[in-house]
């Protein structure tokens, strides 16, 4: 591994020349020199000027690129993008490199990341999550500039997604959103909500019995919409038995990514109450309610609106709308 690592170091060194950073005092805005932000790490991530040749490494990230509307900046994404249906529908109609798909994937199947392919694309900037440690150690090894995050919670996330429109020289549209999002959590939180309904979040990709307890993103949306979290473990992904859902007995059981055959399809919740009421909810289209994006307002809107029928179906609509008109110029198409 570390005789592969240097003979990849010495092939691309001249590659990195143009892509060295400058060590110039960056200023916290956008400019049209220095720019840095603040990652998960608590690392400052500096740059010369914004940058031109990004990528980024997971499908939310590229979702921030796009809010962004930076995604022409774009040299690289994850492969899962051309593989997830609403993801790639959606996100075609505003890039005409990613209809034609046309944008390099520099991961591995798996999802994980391939530094030598990444290398190759020659990028100012690379965008990740912090768990991706080794990728992101060899990468500033190469002099390349990585941006982590962690999408910890709602904060974290407007936070972040402030730091990549820094970075991008889009500080003016990442303060936009952020306001707008930050407005709307406001106006939820203040809404009194009596007789709180209990929603169980199952996993996504059918892991029904494994879900999100106390303090985690689900949890914090799940709070957001005025609904309880019915798993009350303070754990980050507890797996249960069919007996402690039972136990916990929710109103609602809230899938994203999943199918409701996931859950009809198992017999041993044939009869909980919410299985029997019917009352399992899938979010559709999945990527209209990415939590691990600021769309965690639109997830916990769609949660309102199953939880609370007060909360109608078109005022849900009208929201959803105005929301996709804020963060894409364009309608949610739901």
């Amino acid at each position: 591994m570390k005789l592969r690592y240097l003979l990849s170091l010495l092939v691309v060194v001249g590659l990195l020349q143009s892509c060295k950073q400058s060590t110039t005092t960056p200023t916290v805005e956008s400019t049209d020199t220095a720019v840095s932000a603040i990652d998960s790490r608590g690392k400052e991530v500096k740059l010369s000027k914004p940058a031109t040749r990004v990528v980024a490494l997971y499908e939310a990230l590229v979702d921030d690129v796009f809010m962004l509307d930076a995604q022409e900046k774009l040299v690289g994404i994850p492969q899962q993008i051309y593989l997830n249906e609403d993801t790639f529908e959606f996100l075609s109609t505003l890039d005409s490199r990613m209809a034609k798909k046309e944008i390099a994937t520099p991961t591995f199947g798996g999802g994980s990341s391939n530094v030598e392919a990444i290398i190759g694309l020659q990028p100012d900037l690379v965008i990740t999550f912090d768990q991706d440690a080794e990728a992101v150690a060899q990468l500033e090894d190469l002099g390349i500039a990585v941006y982590t995050i962690a999408s910890e919670d709602q904060e974290g996330i407007i936070k972040e997604l402030k730091g990549i429109g820094a970075l991008l020289g889009q500080s003016e549209r990442a303060n936009t959103i952020a306001e707008y999002i930050e407005k709307e959590v406001a106006e939820m939180k203040a809404t009194k909500i009596e007789n709180q309904k209990k929603v169980y979040y199952a996993w996504s990709k059918g892991r029904v019995l494994s879900t999100s307890g106390k303090g985690t993103l689900m949890d914090k949306a799940i709070t957001l919409s005025g609904a309880l979290n019915a798993c009350p473990l303070e754990m980050q992904a507890p797996n249960i038995g069919a007996e402690m859902l039972y136990k916990w007995n929710p109103d609602i059981i809230l899938l994203w990514n999943s199918n409701e055959s996931d859950v009809y399809g198992l017999s041993e919740l044939a009869n909980l109450p919410a299985v029997v009421n019917k009352q399992v909810k899938v979010m559709k289209p999945s990527f209209l309610y990415d939590p691990h994006t600021v769309k965690f307002l639109l997830f916990a809107k769609q949660v309102r609106q199953w939880s609370y029928p007060e909360y109608t179906e078109d005022a849900l609509k009208a929201d959803l709308d105005e929301a996709m008109n804020i963060l894409y110029n364009t309608k949610s198409q739901k």
